[in-house]
């Protein structure tokens, strides 16, 4: 195994976040134009990677407790 600093990101396809998240694909895609969250494209595949995914989830749970 890698060490964790040399180690690639978990990847998720665009539809499996958008499940995740319980959003349409295209209300994901308008969170990725707002620059909210980034794409990694891999061979014509857009993916997320699973941490910046948490990382959004967190903001948004925080904001909304504020």
């Amino acid at each position: 195994m890698e060490p964790p600093s040399t180690r690639s990101p978990d990847l998720m396809r665009v539809k499996v976040a958008a499940a995740r998240l319980g959003v349409h694909v295209r209300t994901l895609y308008r969170v990725i134009a707002q620059g909210e969250l980034s794409l990694v494209h891999v061979r014509g595949c857009s993916c997320i990677a699973e941490n910046d995914l948490v990382n959004y989830i967190k903001r948004n749970t925080q904001m909304r407790k504020a």
